[in-house]
């Protein structure tokens, strides 16, 4: 199995901590684990964030006009 680039901890970029419901512990992991399995790559947490942040900072980014929408709904 193919591994992404090592940690960016190595290059000084400071920490992230994202924390979740015990439910999403067990769900993302579940994710990730089946991304693993169809990608042949070896994802870590901190790795699925920050993808999912650059697909967020995109111009056509269907992922940000995504959580756009849900943060819209959330605070009406």
């Amino acid at each position: 199995m193919t591994r992404l680039p090592g940690p960016l901890r190595k290059q000084g970029a400071p920490p992230l901590t994202v924390c979740f419901e015990l439910g999403e512990v067990l769900e993302t992991d579940q994710r990730i684990l089946e991304l693993r399995a169809h990608t042949g790559i070896r994802w870590d947490k901190a790795e699925v964030v920050r993808e999912l942040l650059r697909m967020a900072r995109t111009p056509d980014s269907i992922l940000r006009d995504v959580l756009t929408s849900r943060a819209q709904r959330a605070s009406a």
